[in-house]
């Protein structure tokens, strides 16, 4: 089911309620772009750089490659001191630290209701945080189902099918379904999909009866054999090129994982069968921000848009392969590109990754109670209360 698009100013006011020295020269008529891409987006982004340039002779943009380790703590340190750039591209995760520090300018006073209408919904609200819009979105990063062909030609469309597959490919050695069993970011899917969530606006909320009966669902999944109990990212992408995981729950990168000549397609998650609701993962973005330091603001969100538009994003996405959350970019040739499409439809059930700072302190605990749940060592109430008083430790002792 399509969602309503909210007007700009909708969403925005659902956010409140929810909620380098030395790195490249800059010149005084030039607008100065940070990034810590590398291949084809690197060079993508730097081929748009060159468009820029050639239509716009008197105000050149600079685009600057960091290294993206130590990239955040730059633009922490360079900002406030004047040199940091006038825009930089990065992930959603830091909206509320750089927000609360003051680095970062709202855009929302030059964004209409056409310009964000370009993006999906939840796409465009990821770059919102506190009732301000801080950035536009260049690349979304979701979970998706990869499924191998040759053992699965029909995927399951509910939990419920997953489990009934089961027994069949166990009996040949092969798991329906490889991930990170105990990785919050992949078992977010299943949260969102039993109604629960990890964030209510700057306050966590783990041991709800959704959270409870998601981990109880993670659980099952390993008792029951549908998935391994101990497979990482790496072990994941083995299983699933050697035939032994029949499916595998990953992102966009996954596929330069895929040994060659596997058949695969890739498609949305199933329906969470006891709620009828969609497993929803976690919706990342990286979005172009502007620094409260930029120098000329009206030149910098007139890079901003251009990067954004629907023809930047249609080059991103087939030059350097990037999921855009562009809504008119998925014609032609990418409509019938079957990884971008399929990220694109999972893109309609997605939820946006919590921006606050509190969030940080939810990862470790989450994981270490679902590794105990999944094997049978807690109870999966216990274990989610244990974690939800961890996360409380944590954060009274960053009280002043």
């Amino acid at each position: 089911m399509t969602r309503p698009r909210l007007t700009l100013a909708g969403m925005l006011a659902a956010t409140l309620v929810g909620s380098l020295a030395g790195c490249g020269s800059r010149t005084d008529a030039a607008v100065t772009l940070w990034h810590a891409y590398a291949g084809a987006e690197r060079a993508t982004l730097e081929a748009l750089a060159a468009d820029w340039n050639q239509a716009h002779p008197d105000q050149s943009l600079v685009v600057v490659a960091v290294p993206y380790d130590g990239f955040g703590d730059k633009i922490t340190s360079a900002i406030p001191n004047g040199n940091g750039p006038d825009l930089f591209i990065y992930s959603q995760d830091r909206l509320g630290d750089w927000t609360a520090a003051g680095l970062l300018e709202p855009i929302e006073f030059w964004i209409d209701d056409a310009t964000a209408a370009r993006f999906a919904p939840d796409a465009l609200s990821t770059m919102a945080y506190r009732g301000s819009l801080w950035g536009l979105p260049l690349a979304v990063k979701s979970l998706a189902l990869f499924v191998r062909t040759d053992l699965v030609p029909d995927p399951p469309r509910t939990t419920d099918a997953l489990f009934e597959m089961a027994p069949r490919l166990r009996a040949r050695g092969v798991f329906p379904l490889a991930y990170p069993v105990d990785d919050l970011y992949a078992h977010a899917a299943w949260l969102h999909g039993y109604g629960g969530r990890v964030m209510d606006g700057d306050t966590p909320t783990i041991a709800t009866a959704e959270g409870v009966a998601a981990a109880s669902f993670a659980r099952q999944l390993v008792a029951r054999e549908v998935v391994p109990r101990d497979a990482d990212g790496a072990l994941t992408a083995t299983l699933f090129s050697e035939g032994k995981a029949a499916m595998a729950l990953s992102g966009p990168w996954f596929v330069a994982d895929i040994a060659l000549g596997v058949p695969y397609t890739v498609t949305t998650l199933p329906i969470v069968s006891a709620t009828g609701q969609p497993a929803a993962p976690f919706l990342g973005a990286e979005g172009v921000l502007m620094s409260a330091r930029a120098r000329d603001k009206q030149a910098a969100i007139a890079v901003v848009l251009a990067l954004t538009d629907d023809a930047s994003a249609t080059e991103r996405a087939t030059e350097a392969h990037q999921v855009v959350p562009n809504v008119a970019a998925y014609t032609g040739a990418l409509a019938a590109d079957p990884v971008l499409s399929a990220f694109r439809q999972q893109l309609e059930h997605t939820v946006p990754m919590p921006a606050t700072p509190a969030m940080r302190a939810v990862w470790t605990p989450y994981k270490n109670a679902l590794g105990q749940i999944v094997i049978g060592a807690t109870s999966p109430a216990d274990g989610l209360e244990r974690a939800a008083g961890q996360v409380a430790g944590y954060a009274r002792a960053e009280r002043p």
